[in-house]
């Protein structure tokens, strides 16, 4: 794996990596935290991240950062559980007030210029969709969406009872707060249809809790790995370049994902390339990631975006109809045209020509006429080959009458 820091020492190789990326034509990116740091959010494994706050806040409730999101040990006692809810309050506020970065921009130029195969990112804030992306829900392998949710978002909560969706709002975030789950309207409203009706009523609020709609460890009711997968397959059958960033690369999910697009990737002759400001986690990626850059991933996106900007504008400027005409009269633009045709617009990249009446017959037109003459030639036929069977039965019916009469005469002479 070569490594390079990102600096002016530098310059001239991360430029020729800049022309590989130049000349992409599909690429992915897989980012993690790191990328939305910038923004407003600090990430989650730093010292300075949110699992050291929420252990300095709570401490000997949890043992690590990722006891936070496995489901296993937010509902094993009533403590952790107000720990959950207050850390997800505390994070969606930072959601909130957080912006969008350099890199999200950047993902979104890239889509722009039609780079862009698709984003899998870890991240729950959903800054890539303020920054004009749109979400993949997983559901069409072949849609134009390009952000996949590896582990969910936090713009709204998820009933598990109901199954439900509902805006993560302010009220919700009091809630939160106070480390109580909400209450999930819909199944509030069915209770006391079921109250009215005499029915049964199944308790709205069971052990099984309202949370945000993010994905947890040792959560086995709610698995997208397959629709994800689905996707996945198909964008590496399409990736010729893999872009990581933001991310240490810990979650074993996300681990195997990278290897799968690097294995394509490097089956169809690209490069994969780790941006990022630290190691990654271990050192069995050896042929797996090619380039590792040290940097933020910011720099590195704008250092790109300069390097765009320095390329020359497309030679071919949009057409008008004043070239569209001359190129008419020249005979250089392949329409059914002639010189005294008038452009009179332009749709679709294409001239909207008023075409001058033609005299004389045109191709159309004679073709129509050689199928009518030959209609009239088939019909023609058909009639002499009735004719023909109409005589036919003519003379074998004659000859019939004049057997008949031969016997007749034969039989009277004998008599006589």
């Amino acid at each position: 794996m070569e490594k390079l820091i990102l600096n002016q020492q530098n310059r001239p190789r991360l430029l020729e990596i800049i022309q590989y990326i130049k000349s992409a034509k599909n690429i992915v990116v897989i980012v993690g935290a790191g990328i939305s740091v910038s923004g407003g959010i600090p990430d989650f494994r730093s010292p300075d991240g949110l699992f050291a706050e929420i252990m300095k806040q709570y401490p000997g409730v949890f043992s690590s950062g990722r006891d936070l999101f496995d489901l296993s040990r937010i509902f094993i006692s009533s403590r952790s559980l107000t720990t959950f809810y207050k850390f997800m309050a505390l994070l969606k506020q930072q959601v909130i007030s957080a912006r969008v970065t350099a890199t999200h921009h950047h993902f979104a130029k890239l889509n722009n210029t039609n780079k862009l195969l698709r984003v899998y990112s870890q991240n729950v804030d959903n800054l890539e969709e303020r920054a004009g992306l749109t979400i993949n829900d997983c559901n069409n392998i072949r849609s134009s969406d390009r952000i996949v949710k590896l582990h969910g978002e936090i713009d709204n909560v998820w009933c598990n009872i109901c199954h439900k969706t509902f805006p993560f709002s302010s009220d919700v975030i009091n809630a939160f707060k106070d480390g109580t789950p909400p209450e999930c309207q819909y199944c509030m409203e069915q209770a006391e249809k079921a109250k009215i009706s005499g029915k049964r009523v199944r308790n709205p609020r069971s052990p099984m809790l309202p949370r945000p709609n993010i994905l947890l460890y040792n959560d086995f009711e709610r698995t997208v790995g397959e629709e994800i997968g689905r996707v996945a397959y198909h964008d590496q059958r399409k990736a010729d370049c893999l872009l990581i960033m933001g991310t240490s690369l810990k979650v074993s999910g996300c681990k195997s994902l990278v290897k799968d697009f690097s294995k394509a990737v490097h089956n169809r002759g690209g490069k994969v390339i780790f941006i990022n400001t630290t190691e990654v986690a271990t050192n069995n990626w050896e042929g797996v990631i090619d380039v590792h850059i040290q940097g933020a991933s910011d720099d590195w996106a704008e250092l790109v975006e300069a390097e765009l900007e320095k390329e020359p504008a497309n030679k071919k400027r949009k057409r008008s109809c004043e070239d569209d005409g001359q190129k008419i009269k020249e005979g250089k633009l392949k329409k059914l045209a002639n010189k005294d045709d008038k452009v009179v617009g332009i749709r679709q990249g294409q001239p909207t020509l008023q075409f001058k009446k033609r005299k004389g017959k045109t191709k159309r037109s004679r073709g129509r006429e050689a199928d009518d003459n030959e209609e009239e030639r088939k019909i023609t036929r058909k009639r002499h080959k009735s004719a023909d069977s109409d005589d036919k039965v003519a003379v074998t019916s004659k000859v019939s009458r004049n057997s008949g009469r031969r016997i007749k005469t034969q039989e009277n002479k004998r008599r006589h």
